[in-house]
């Protein structure tokens, strides 16, 4: 499977994720009780979502311009794990320890824009 078409595969099983967390969040037995749990799903699942189609947005890219890194890919789905799993981790568990993970996380979405933005800036000198 080539690169794009692992990020394009990535993007959608975590878009399909955030759908289902959502889903199970605001529908299932273990929907958020409290307006401040309820504000970290509705957080989780925006920055879940946007981050699932940056994948895929980012795979389509990655097809039209094959000279470029993975780094972006790499920093969208880690930051992802780490943010996202965080924040569901407190909604949907009594654990409190994946916070210490959300910044980490944050940080590793706001590289990956970062990446991005200077692989289309400055165009790779990487061979095929």
């Amino acid at each position: 499977m080539t690169a794009p078409r692992i990020w394009l595969f990535l993007g959608i099983v975590n878009a399909l994720l955030a759908v289902i967390l959502a889903a199970a969040g605001a529908h299932g037995p273990m929907a958020p009780t409290t307006p401040f749990l309820q504000h970290i799903l509705s957080t989780a699942s925006l920055f879940h979502l946007i981050h699932s189609l940056a994948m895929i947005q980012f795979g389509l890219w990655l097809a039209q311009n094959p000279n470029h890194y993975n780094f972006t890919g790499i920093f969208f789905l880690t930051g992802t794990v780490l943010f996202v799993g965080s924040l569901y981790a407190l909604v949907f568990t009594t654990i409190t320890f994946p916070g210490l993970l959300t910044p980490i996380g944050g940080a590793l979405l706001m590289l990956g824009w970062i990446t991005w933005g200077l692989q289309v800036a400055f165009p790779s000198k990487k061979q095929p």
